[in-house]
């Protein structure tokens, strides 16, 4: 079966999170999720998570628990620039 080319996250209440596109579990464990989906590497904080269903067929995870954060993370791309915010800031 083809995997599905969209990429969307419905987050329920902050504690049902349902993913397509997902392409690659990384990594889990109950606080943190890092997943490869088709729009990049999301990663997932939380508490007490667990993986409810997975369908990699499909390209589809839910998950519940205490959801704080999801972010999409990029280690491939180098930084263009590497100086800080507040150095950016108070640069003459």
């Amino acid at each position: 079966m083809e995997k599905q080319n969209n990429h969307e996250l419905h987050l329920i209440s902050k504690k049902k999170l349902s993913i397509t596109g997902v392409q690659k579990i990384e990594s889990l464990n109950s606080e943190e999720f890092i997943i490869h989906t088709n729009m990049g590497t999301l990663l997932i904080i939380g508490e007490k998570l667990v993986m409810q269903q997975l369908d990699i067929d499909k390209g589809n995870i839910w998950i519940e628990g205490m959801i704080h954060s999801l972010s999409y993370v990029d280690d491939h791309k180098p930084m263009k620039d590497k100086t800080s915010f507040f150095g950016k800031l108070f640069k003459w």
